[in-house]
């Protein structure tokens, strides 16, 4: 699961839909899980975007477009190198998007959630059933 917190005017849905392309592929990269359309279909992105008066850098309004990420695994999903692969990659894919390749203003957070206390379609999540699931299993649909 992943959480953005934005100022509205940074992302259109263009730019929105091509983060998200990126991000699931990145991140099922660094926790090695397959790319089939079923763990795609688990990977829920959220952008949350708020006016520009309601972000600040310090004392003062925003000057930037500063985004904040936040970024839930299953414990042990992520090594350390994983870990700043990730951090560097997301960083880069909404860098670009910003329109700044320097100094980029995106804060990520990774949180690390055990097994038994990530709840999936009425069951505790399990890592390895995941990373062992078919490559051409079907995407989740939710009627």
């Amino acid at each position: 699961m992943i959480i953005v917190h934005a100022p509205d005017a940074a992302f259109d849905l263009k730019a929105r839909r091509a983060i998200v392309g990126e991000l699931t592929d990145v991140a099922l990269e660094c926790e090695t899980l397959p790319k089939s359309p079923f763990v795609k279909s688990t990977v829920w992105t959220y952008f949350n975007l708020y006016d520009q008066d309601t972000i600040f850098m310090g004392e003062e309004e925003a000057t930037t477009n500063v985004v904040s990420v936040q970024i839930f695994v299953i414990e042990g999903g992520l090594d350390s190198d994983a870990k700043k692969r990730l951090i560097e990659r997301a960083t880069i894919i909404f860098g670009q998007q910003l329109g700044t390749s320097n100094l980029m203003p995106v804060y990520i957070i990774i949180h690390e959630v055990l097994e038994e206390n990530w709840g999936i379609f009425g069951r505790k999540a399990d890592l390895v059933a995941y990373r062992t699931s078919p490559i051409d299993a079907a995407a989740m649909v939710i009627i």
